[in-house]
């Protein structure tokens, strides 16, 4: 089993709980429609219903990857309804692989999208990165699949991870602290999906890769993003894709790097959202494009320096106009805040408390703040 960057978030969160801020106020425009989340992570509406992917917390599997790291698999996964007026939440799908680190990092059900009439949802990690006899692992981890609202039922639509696992093999891996162009971590952990015609599109963290999966199951790579950090301390120290938007005649990543890429075509780019001269985006996990020709960028940490200062823990919210190159933060101060995605009355939803049980334990060491008082939850972003 191997032992990835992808997974060192919760461990540096542990490390440095003495500097996570005491709980922050959002602003006026941001409610809280659900509460005692696991891990809520993807989040859609079908019919006019909200759907959540929690990553639940991993299990009773234990296994040691390296000395001092713990890892925890089960079945605690699950996609979900929450009614934002009862403030309720009844299971769809229940019984799908999680994968716990120490004991922030929850992996899971990450990114959901709606693809002819069913929720697609695509499974984090790669098979190829966990024990051969965890067999939920094996048969689930790095999948995307296909899921029936009508009664939650879902079958398999392709090993994403597993293909992009071995797309990485034939890259020379990193040298840890110094700077690598032209490496990539042998890493997959597929993330964010968005349905596109006659398939869906799905942004892989590890691999660094952006796919389209066709209805016929094909896995094919659209783009390869090696970009390198030249401080490789930084985090991360590569692109990390987390998400994938249409907007003015173009696909846009979204990565937990701070970097955006535009590809249109052969063409590739990548624009600096700015706001009075100071970057927008930060550590990118989620990005939407909504009906007024905007895009919606989802920050989960806030521009502090990584893991060194208390800014850096709260995460926004920015709106970024692809033709004039104009944006702003639309909601600020949010914990942990994941994906987002419009409801029916043209607000924006988005989850936060996403390394959060839905028991609202502290995942913290004592005398850290706990952030996750409540559980994951599920926020309104009213941009009337």
């Amino acid at each position: 089993m191997q032992f990835s960057k992808r997974y060192l978030v919760g461990l540096l969160v542990v490390a440095m709980a003495a500097l996570l801020p005491s709980p922050a106020s959002a602003g006026s425009n941001v409610t809280q429609v659900a509460s005692h989340l696991d891990s809520p992570r993807g989040i859609a509406f079908i019919n006019g219903r909200m759907v959540v992917a929690e990553a639940g917390h991993g299990g009773k599997t234990c296994v040691s990857p390296a000395p001092g790291f713990t890892v925890c698999m089960g079945a605690t996964s699950r996609i979900t309804w929450v009614n934002p007026t009862t403030h309720t939440h009844t299971p769809l799908v229940k019984g799908l692989f999680s994968f716990q680190l120490d004991p922030v990092e929850n992996i899971g059900v990450s990114g959901l999208t709606i693809h002819d009439g069913r929720i697609l949802a695509i499974i984090g990690v790669t098979p190829q990165e966990l024990p051969p006899t965890f067999k939920i692992g094996q048969a689930q981890a790095g999948q995307l699949i296909s899921v029936n609202p009508a009664d939650g039922s879902w079958r398999y639509v392709a090993p994403v991870g597993k293909r992009d696992y071995h797309f990485t093999l034939k890259f020379t891996p990193p040298t840890p602290g110094v700077y690598s162009p032209g490496t990539q971590e042998h890493d997959s952990n597929p993330y964010g999906v968005l349905g596109a015609g006659n398939g869906v599109y799905v942004a892989d963290a590890g691999s660094n890769t952006l796919d389209f999966v066709g209805d016929d199951g094909k896995i094919t790579i659209v783009n390869y993003d090696g970009w390198r950090d030249l401080n490789p301390n930084n985090f991360p120290s590569d692109s990390v894709p987390t998400c994938v938007a249409r907007a003015d005649g173009a696909l846009w990543v979204g990565q937990l790097s701070g970097r955006l890429a535009r590809i249109a075509g052969e063409s590739v780019t990548h624009p600096v959202p700015m706001a009075a001269g100071t970057p927008l985006l930060t550590h990118v996990t989620n990005c939407i494009s909504g009906a007024d020709g905007n895009l919606y960028f989802v920050n989960m940490f806030g521009p502090g320096i990584p893991f060194t200062d208390p800014s850096f823990f709260m995460g926004n919210v920015v709106k970024y106009n692809p033709r004039t190159g104009k944006g702003s933060v639309v909601a600020a101060n949010l914990s942990f805040p994941n994906m987002a995605a419009f409801g029916p009355d043209g607000n924006l939803y988005v989850t936060t408390g996403s390394v959060c049980p839905a028991s609202g334990a502290s995942p913290f060491p004592p005398g850290a703040p706990n952030l996750c008082v409540g559980g994951g939850k599920v926020v309104r972003i009213n941009l009337s």
